[in-house]
This record gives structure tokens, sequence and C-alpha cells, in this order.
């Protein structure tokens, strides 16, 4: 497994000093968070030329582009604004394919008002499936994150499991499911078969999952010991990336959670 970080912990940093960042403290990848300002350059707007050079920049600092993090969303009621995301998406994944990144995290999205959830969902797999043949022809796995109304496992799983083809994947975001009442065995066992990319941060949270605040890793109420033992059991070898949107400071959260993750890793023998 690998260790990665969001660019949310050092948005304002240009790509050298957060390739810098994570050759400091030991990283092995990074994730670019797109459409949110953050000066790394990984953008659809970044030209050809300009990819080819962060993926240059990449390999030649010895880090990979784990996973580039997008905004795209497709809980949507209007069809052409479900077309046009469906479309955002496709160039979010010649992005990917252009800069390396083996993976793309999208959002299923919150229900629109009005839309009853087995419609939401039914809109977000036909989505998924509409570019599912051109993220296999670019060899990159478009992941839909346990995140807002598809935070449970349960949901996120049962939705890719609809588009039923490989290159639509889960991003698992551990803590999401935990606050939505899921244990990490139930989370589990709905994203197993299809997990490409995994969120980790720990944090405390209020019984129904409010009041959130992010803290380092071991201090908090998500299990991430039992989270990656059971990673180790399917053979999972990407990315365990952290998002820290707030929360401790760079210098402090980077060095902590990587420590702790490697011990977590070790003990499950991974």
């Amino acid at each position: 497994m690998d260790l990665c970080f969001m660019t949310f912990s050092c948005p304002d940093y240009e790509l050298d000093k957060v390739l810098a960042t994570a050759i400091r403290y030991g990283y092995d990848g990074v994730e670019p968070r797109a459409q949110a300002e953050h000066k790394h350059g990984v953008e659809v707007a970044t030209t050809k030329k300009e990819r080819a050079r962060i993926k240059a920049q990449f390999a030649d600092a010895g880090i990979k582009m784990s996973c580039i993090a997008t905004s795209c969303r497709y809980a949507l009621a209007d069809e052409k604004d479900r077309q046009e995301m469906v479309e955002t998406t496709r160039q979010h994944i010649e992005l990917a394919a252009d800069c390396g990144s083996p993976t793309l995290r999208v959002f299923g999205g919150s229900t629109p008002e009005g839309m009853n959830f087995a419609d939401s969902k039914k809109y977000v797999a036909e989505s998924l499936a509409a570019v599912a043949d051109f993220a296999r022809d670019h060899n990159v796995y478009v992941c839909l994150e346990t995140h807002d109304a598809y935070s449970k496992g349960a949901d996120a799983g049962y939705v890719v499991a609809q588009v039923n083809q490989p290159n639509i994947c889960v991003n698992w975001d551990v803590m999401h499911c935990i606050r939505q009442g899921e244990t990490v065995d139930e989370a589990f066992e709905h994203v197993k078969n299809h997990v490409k990319h995994v969120h980790v941060h720990d944090g405390t949270f209020d019984e129904d999952g409010g009041g959130l605040e992010l803290c380092l890793m071991g201090e908090g109420q998500v299990p991430y010991d039992e989270a990656i033992k059971l990673l180790a059991t399917i053979g999972y070898d990407g990315a365990l990336s952290g998002e820290w949107i707030g929360g401790p400071a760079l210098d402090e959260i980077l060095p902590h959670d990587a420590a702790k993750l490697r011990e977590y890793i070790a003990a499950a023998g991974a």
C-alpha cells in the first residue's frame, strides 16, 4: 500500500514544493485536487505540453500521482447538466491519462430536492456507465467516493455494482462510512470488490456523525488499523491518501500519520 496525501494539505504550494514535501515526509504519492484553485497546475486547462512536464516532474522526483480528485458529481435533476458533467469527467480522464494518474475521484452528490434516492442512484449509475468505455480506453479507473449521499459503502457499492464495468470503482473514504453508522466490516463488505483508492483521515464526531473535528491518526474514532487489515485480505496495493481539509498543521500531521499508517500496514502483514 502506498502512502499519499491530497493537496488540500498544501493548496498554495506549486508542484515542485508539493513533491519536495512528499519526499521530505516519506510519502509515495500525491493526489492533486483539481477544480479547487490549488496551485499545483494539474487542471483540465493545462496544455498537453504542460501535462508531459508534470508527468516528468513526478517521475524525476520518484513520486507517484496516485489519483486526481475532482468535483464531478452526477445526482443532478437536469439531463443537460448530467450530460455536461459526463463531458467534464471525460476531460478529467484525459488529464489523468496524460499526467500518469491511474485513478480519478468523483462524487455521487447530494440528492436534489424533490428527487427520491432511488432515482438519484439511477442517474449516478447511468452517468458513470457513460464514461466507462472512455475510462477503459485511457487506462484510468473512475472511483466513486463514499461521500455525501453515498457516504455508506452500501450505497456507493450498489451504484458501482449496477454499472458493472471494471474501470468504474470505489474510492473508500472510511470515515464517512463510520459517521453514517456502518461498522468498518459492514462498509468493507460492500466495497471490497470495487475499491481502487482509499482516503484516510481520523477525527472525532457526535453520535449522529456531526460535529466533525479532524485529529491525528489513532486519536480519533475511525479504526484504520482494522480497515487496513481488511484491505490486506484482498491484496489491496493502491493508495492510502490523507485528505485533510483543516485540522492539524501539515508539518505535524504528515509525519505523524505516515508513521502510524506504516505501523498499521506492518501489523496487517501488507
